[in-house]
């Protein structure tokens, strides 16, 4: 689907009211469906969800770095793609900071938002920008395709807790990704970051769920809590095993309905 001046590799099923979900760094609407962990051919047919491979992921061709700023913007640009005045917005990780930009840029558009793992932000979004620097210094010094063959070695950036709970969740990693579009997620990634606190007082009408979990440095529980308390109409699902991960799906599903209910 031609998306502003982007063409996007676009999966919309059901229909009701538009939930707009965005996947996390490295991954991929495929990648997504291989691990399972949303469930999402579950999901209820009375919503529409609207799931895409974000610019340099998956069936989505490659682009100059995009940060999480543009991520919200493409977002809205499907949106507007696809004639949805107003959605929920939801996402991954790197797909729950573009839907809070999303969010921040057009708030009257957004009935609600879906954030789970949230990444680093604020103070400690400083080392993990450092990390992906390092990671582009490698990149630099050992060439491209050298990078992404380590990078897609890694697991699939999942706590070792939840591996050891299921280890079929390691496989599916970034494998396959060009290695100059992958090198260009890693500068977008570096260069991203929410703004200041003060700013999501603008998103104060607007319901959240925030999922999180422990023992996970990308995505640490603190981004969480500290979303949880900044936006007052949030509430906050902490999984603590593998078993409250399985809950995550039925808990978003309720989310969803409950606001889409209330339109």
């Amino acid at each position: 689907m031609r998306v502003g001046d982007l063409d996007l590799n676009v999966r919309p099923v059901g229909s009701g009211a538009p939930f707009l979900w965005a996947h996390g760094m490295l991954s991929s609407m495929a990648a997504e469906d291989a691990h399972d962990l949303l469930r999402w051919r579950e999901f209820p047919a009375s919503s529409k969800l609207v799931r895409y491979d974000a610019r340099g992921h998956g069936a989505s061709p490659a682009s100059a770095p995009a940060t999480w700023r543009d991520h919200g913007h493409d977002m809205l640009a499907l949106a507007d793609a696809m004639g949805e005045q107003h959605f929920i917005a939801g996402g991954w990780s790197m797909g729950a900071a573009g839907a809070l930009y999303a969010a921040l840029q057009q708030p009257a558009r957004v009935a609600g938002l879906v954030l789970v793992l949230p990444p680093s932000l604020w103070e400690a979004r400083v080392a993990q920008a450092a990390l992906y620097r390092r990671a582009i210094a490698l990149a630099h010094s050992a060439g491209a395709a050298r990078f992404a063959r380590l990078v897609a070695r890694q697991a699939a950036g999942l706590p070792p807790w939840l591996l050891d709970a299921a280890p079929h969740l390691a496989a599916g990693g970034a494998s396959g990704q060009d290695p100059d579009a992958m090198l260009a997620l890693f500068q977008g990634a570096a260069n991203s970051d929410l703004p200041p606190r003060a700013a999501l007082a603008a998103l104060s009408a607007i319901p959240a769920l925030i999922v999180g979990w422990a023992g996970d440095a990308s995505h640490p529980l603190a981004s969480a809590q500290e979303l949880h308390r900044l936006l007052p109409r949030s509430s906050l699902f902490i999984a603590h095993d593998y078993h409250d991960v399985l809950r995550i799906p039925a808990h978003l599903r309720r989310f969803v309905e409950t606001v889409s209910a209330t339109r």
